[in-house]
């Protein structure tokens, strides 16, 4: 495991964690704190069992979708550090993603309002 991945998942432990993306198009993961998450790394930790996305969460788009550390992550977590972190650290969170991250776009409304001559 490279530093790197260790690193991230200290950072799943203790923070919210979603995908995000910049202007420039390319994603990564938003920690809510000035640390953030290079997608390759997720990937990896993905990859290897030690962390997860919530599949329930637009599975068409990486964008909004939440994710924490698996019960292997945490094991492997607790072995390296010092510290023991909680089995809750496995958990998504925020519980409830707001709808706005997680909704397909809708179409415009064919009966949009329309502005009144004078």
């Amino acid at each position: 495991m490279t530093w790197q991945q260790h690193a991230a998942l200290r950072v799943l432990a203790r923070t919210p964690s979603r995908v995000r993306q910049r202007n420039s198009g390319s994603h990564f993961v938003d920690t809510q704190t000035s640390s953030h998450i290079a997608i390759t790394t997720w990937n990896a930790l993905e990859r290897k069992g030690l962390a997860y996305r919530d599949r329930a969460a637009d599975p068409a788009s990486l964008i909004g979708q939440r994710l924490a550390m698996t019960h292997k992550g945490l094991a492997v977590l607790n072995h390296l550090s010092q510290a023991t972190f909680p089995s809750s650290a496995t958990q998504l969170w925020p519980p409830a993603p707001p709808p706005h991250f997680t909704a397909h776009p809708s179409a415009p409304d064919a009966r949009a309002p329309r502005a009144r001559r004078r």
